[in-house]
C-alpha cells in the first residue's frame, strides 16, 4: 500500500551527499497542479524540471523566512520573560 501523500516518510529522505537525486513528480490529469505546472512551463519558456527546480528554490526562501522569523519571535518572547524574572535592585 502507498504511502499517504504530502507527509515526509521515515527513512526516505536520507539522500547520499556523492549521488544525484531523481525527484519523480507524476500529474494526472485530475490533478489541481497539472495546469499550474502546464501554464509555468509554457509561460516560463523553459523546461519542466527547470519549473520544480525553481519552485524548490522558492520554496526553501519561503520555510527560511518562517524559520528566521520564529526565532527572532521566541528570542524576543525568552527576552520579555528574562526581563521580569530579574529581581529589583533597592
Amino acid at each position: 500500500m502507498a504511502g499517504v501523500r504530502g507527509i515526509q516518510h521515515k527513512n526516505r529522505a536520507v539522500h547520499p551527499s556523492g549521488k544525484p537525486v531523481r525527484a519523480t513528480v507524476i500529474l494526472h490529469p485530475g490533478d489541481e497542479e497539472r495546469p499550474l505546472y502546464e501554464e509555468l512551463v509554457k509561460d516560463m519558456n523553459v523546461s519542466g524540471a527547470e519549473v520544480l527546480r525553481e519552485a524548490i528554490r522558492e520554496l526553501y526562501k519561503r520555510e527560511s523566512r518562517r524559520k528566521a522569523r520564529k526565532t527572532a519571535k521566541e528570542a524576543a518572547e525568552n527576552a520579555n520573560t528574562e526581563a521580569q524574572e530579574l529581581p529589583k535592585a533597592g
